[in-house]
């Protein structure tokens, strides 16, 4: 049986979600190893390592909550291109023209 290319769409964007979610855990893991030892106490516990609320932030965690930050976002895109699809497939089935 053939694959449509609305599976093959939907299993690229889970990939995608997939490897960037790998890929953010890996740069935040990598960036709390190069840590000292009392500034990782601070951050949550792993796979995220969520850094403290920007009031209690000290200075030397200033650089890793901005990568904290700017990782999220690559997370957050990625989901909405994958949503959004998803969205136009059931518009389109919904419309009558499925592909």
């Amino acid at each position: 049986m053939p694959i449509s290319s609305n599976h093959a769409l939907i299993t690229v964007f889970a990939m995608l979600i997939v490897l960037s979610t790998m890929w953010r855990r890996r740069r935040l893991r990598r960036a709390v190893r190069d840590l000292p030892t009392r500034m990782q106490r601070l951050l949550g516990p792993e796979p995220l390592f969520i850094p403290p609320p920007d009031d209690r932030l000290p200075d030397d965690l200033r650089a890793y909550a901005a990568l904290h930050k700017r990782t999220r976002w690559v997370i957050y895109l990625c989901w909405t291109v994958a949503a959004a699809y998803a969205a136009m497939i059931v518009f389109s089935v919904l419309k009558g023209n499925p592909s």
